[in-house]
């Protein structure tokens, strides 16, 4: 198997962002991304948010949008190739983030209301995430006041009952959702 390299993206007019773009736009719905204008403008403005994209012998096969947030990693987007999948790339990536948060992840999933949403939760809880009991409304990317029903993924089970976890909610909603 071979190692996967995870490229920092930097600057708004690296040639990767094709790939990223057509991804981005074809993975998540639209209220679950940012327009792509504010996304370039976020990669070229040095916010806290990184853009990575995850190359296997030098080809694309994936991205992943993610932010560093006190001592936790949040996953803000992860999306593999459609002609990518399948081929274990999300579990060695999920492994990569696992390895880098040092234990400490949060990232967000559609509740398990769809057999696609709940494939995906039982991908991340094969990984050792835990889908939390915690009512969780992501903010809009395009219209303030505007919310949608999510649920939040993370590295440990109980962290809705620790202290630190409305603030580190907080911090997200402030960061990530500008509010």
């Amino acid at each position: 198997m071979s190692a996967l390299n995870f490229l920092k993206i930097t600057d708004r007019k690296d040639e990767h962002l094709s790939f990223v773009k057509a991804l981005y736009q074809s993975a998540f719905p639209v209220q679950e991304r940012r327009e792509w204008p504010v996304l370039l403008s976020m990669i070229s403005s040095g916010a806290e948010m990184q853009v990575e994209l995850v190359t296997d012998q030098e080809q694309p096969v994936a991205f992943v949008i993610w932010w560093q947030i006190s001592d936790w990693l949040f996953i803000e987007h992860l999306a593999v190739s459609t002609a990518e999948r399948g081929k274990n790339y999300g579990s060695r990536i999920m492994s990569h983030y696992l390895d880098a948060a040092k234990g400490n992840m949060l990232l967000e999933v559609e509740p398990p209301l769809s057999e696609e949403a709940q494939r995906r939760i039982s991908f991340y809880e094969r990984l050792g995430l835990y889908l939390l009991d915690y009512v969780y409304e992501q903010p809009s990317y395009r219209e303030r006041g505007v919310v949608y029903p999510m649920r939040l993924m993370g590295t440990h089970q109980n962290l809705p009952e620790k202290p630190v976890f409305n603030n580190l909610v907080q911090q997200i909603k402030a960061k990530v959702y500008f509010i």
